[in-house]
């Protein structure tokens, strides 16, 4: 019963909270949307409870109950040592010898890649969430469902600035995907990886805006930055060029696509050359390490959905070789062939979606249809098209790419609508969608 008082509140509580924080306040969308949008999430994360409890019994490998479970770790200290439970909590000190008990007795703190993923901070934030949980799970997905819609509202936010009279159509390709819509929905790392970057978006799109770089902003985007390196930070490697050309067009020193391509092309050279120094490894040496570490994983726990590609080498010819097969991978798996189970399956039919969509978008291009922030729009598809890549670089496990690709999608799929003027993506005839209230 305390589990269901606890969600409870957290839904309702986060429901108003919808309707009183600005980010939620969208000209001419009513607030509804949004808390519709947040109540679909809360039935998505029950779904994939009810996913990992009935066809997926092991909880060690349960995304959505390891960080949880490993946390408790941490949480048992508070009463007992809690001097441990902060310096674990904080990391301050965090490395000291008398701690090393706790870590070992966790199934998932040394499974640690600071490049690609982080699995200490998701036990954190899990540790941290218990002192108002009690120790119950579902409130932990709740906040969680909360934090990824803050996030995909701000993707949600610069996507309908840029690009005019599509919001219906956004909705759908930023908050509806089932891949975005499963795995932001629980206690999971994309979750906390799309509130960070979707936060991190709208504080420069209002700092830009406003013509205020305040304190606060700063603080937040400085905030949203940490999040992202300790999350995943090949994704704050990949959208920091962005947000940089972002800030140079802003203020007139870049306003071209040829110029934005020039400074993504240095701003990668130098940051491999800069990667010896910083991992000890260059890029593709570090990329082949990755992927031969996804097969390792495939065979130790017999993998279904591994398909084989082309070994990676540590130098950058094969990875040039490889980028389009990658991005493809990506782009397109699973089909029906790979479906093996419900969640495969849901891919699938999301994959044929995406397809569909795109030849929508392709045959409806109007070639009058010039957008006024197209620079801006080629860098978002950049972003998207080179997270596309990277997880089909090193991620040949169906399962994970699946998951991998989330963070680019949209950024992929909603430059492709730019080009179009079909009046339905605006959804102005929806009054329920719709509102002149604000």
């Amino acid at each position: 019963m305390l589990e269901v008082a606890l969600t409870v509140a957290a839904i309702f509580f986060s429901i108003y909270l919808i309707g009183k924080w600005k980010i939620f306040q969208i000209e001419g969308i009513s607030v509804a949307v949004f808390r519709g949008l947040f109540i679909i999430k809360i039935l998505a994360a029950l779904a994939l409870y009810f996913i990992y409890t009935q066809f997926y019994t092991d909880r060690a490998y349960a995304d959505i109950f390891r960080y949880y479970d490993d946390s408790q770790i941490i949480y048992n200290t508070l009463l007992t040592h809690p001097w441990d439970y902060f310096r674990m909590l904080s990391g301050w000190h965090g490395n000291a010898p008398e701690l090393s008990h706790y870590y070992d007795a966790m199934l998932n703190w040394y499974n640690t890649d600071l490049i690609f993923n982080d699995s200490r901070t998701m036990i954190r934030i899990n540790a941290f969430l218990r002192l108002f949980s009690f120790g119950t799970y579902f409130p932990h997905a709740v906040v969680m469902c909360f934090l990824a819609m803050l996030g995909l509202t701000g993707i949600f936010r610069v996507a309908n600035s840029l690009i005019k009279g599509k919001s219906l159509l956004f909705v759908v390709l930023i908050f509806l995907l089932p891949s975005t819509l499963l795995w932001t929905s629980g206690m999971i790392k994309e979750a906390f990886l799309v509130f960070a970057l979707g936060a991190l978006l709208y504080q420069i799109d209002e700092s830009l805006k406003t013509q205020s770089f305040s304190i606060p902003r700063i603080i937040y985007i400085i905030f949203s930055m940490m999040i992202l390196i300790t999350v995943k930070a090949y994704v704050f490697f990949l959208i920091l060029p962005v947000l940089m050309v972002w800030i140079f067009i802003h203020f007139g020193k870049m306003n071209s696509i040829f110029s934005a391509t020039l400074f993504f092309a240095g701003y990668f050279f130098l940051l491999s050359a800069a990667a010896p120094y910083i991992t000890g490894k260059s890029v593709p040496e570090l990329l082949a390490k990755k992927q031969a570490e996804f097969y390792f994983v495939a065979d130790r726990e017999q993998a279904k959905s591994v398909v084989e590609v082309t070994r990676l080498q540590p130098e950058w010819l094969s990875l040039i070789k490889a980028a389009p097969g990658s991005f493809l991978r990506t782009l397109l798996l699973p089909m029906p062939q790979h479906a093996h189970n419900i969640l495969m399956w849901f891919s699938v039919a999301e994959n044929l979606f995406i397809l569909l969509l795109i030849s929508i978008l392709l045959f409806s291009i109007d070639r009058s249809v010039v957008p006024k922030n197209l620079t801006m729009i080629f860098c978002f598809f950049v972003f998207g098209c080179a997270v596309f890549i990277l997880s089909g670089w090193v991620t040949p496990i169906i399962g994970a790419l699946v998951r991998y690709k989330v963070p680019g999608l949209p950024f992929f799929l909603f430059p492709l609508t730019a080009f179009s003027s079909r009046k339905w993506m605006s959804g102005t005839q929806w009054k329920w969608f719709h509102t002149t209230k604000r």
